[in-house]
């Protein structure tokens, strides 16, 4: 099986924005984790964290609950937003995403991206989609 990228980069966690990088595959699918938490205590014993699974397939990039439902009392709660999603390798043509469950659209800037001096596959970025981390959402490319 090809193996896939998905990389959630915490930056400016102070300042509550996450970019998150998705580097798809020959197949155009991606998924990976995130995991936060207070990063000063214990309170990960109790279940206060943040652990989401994202999925790239069928243009579509999903963000799902894994922290289980039960065995604690307290849940971590978070203000953080993804502010930039690069995704890396998807065909051309998209101009706008639409968020669900808000139904917010949004543009899409295309463009090369230079690594190492090296010229690198086309990407493109959706910027602003103001998802939080800890919640269900689904970004489509239209």
């Amino acid at each position: 099986m090809e193996s896939s990228l998905l990389v959630c980069l915490v930056i400016r966690l102070l300042w509550f924005c996450v970019l998150q990088v998705v580097a798809l595959n020959s197949s155009q699918t991606a998924e990976g984790e995130l995991y936060i938490d207070d990063g000063s205590s214990f309170g990960f014993l109790e279940g206060a964290f943040i652990h989401r699974r994202f999925i790239f397939a069928n243009g579509k990039l999903t963000s799902v609950d894994l922290a289980p439902t039960s065995g604690g009392n307290v849940r971590h709660t978070s203000d953080v937003v993804i502010e930039r999603i690069i995704v890396l390798g998807h065909a051309h043509g998209s101009k706008s995403a639409l968020i669900e469950p808000s139904n917010q659209k949004v543009d899409i800037e295309l463009g090369p991206l230079w690594v190492q001096r090296a010229h690198s596959p086309a990407f493109m970025t959706i910027r602003k989609p103001n998802v939080r981390v800890a919640e269900d959402w689904t970004i489509k490319i239209l």
